[in-house]
């Protein structure tokens, strides 16, 4: 995964909503840039994006489509007694 420091797109507009009696904290990290690398895209995430929800160097892609809006939904994996 690339890594880049683009001090454009801090991590400093966080918004609180309520879902059904729950809080989702929401941190925007800005626009993000779509590369290709062979037959891959490639989109860098800030570090503190993942070292947020821990020690993680693998996540769980997945495609979300709520009410014709479609989103990508990055889950953080932890592998626990294994080293990556």
């Amino acid at each position: 995964m690339l890594m880049k420091n683009n001090t454009n797109n801090t991590a400093n507009n966080a918004a609180t909503k309520t879902v059904s009696n729950t809080k989702e904290l929401v941190t925007d990290f800005g626009e993000r840039s779509v590369h290709d690398q062979n037959f891959s895209k490639i989109v860098a995430l800030p570090k503190v994006a993942l070292a947020n929800c821990g020690d993680v160097s693998r996540v769980n892609v997945k495609l979300v489509q709520e009410n014709g809006i479609k989103y990508l939904k990055l889950t953080p994996v932890h592998m626990e007694g294994r080293k990556n």
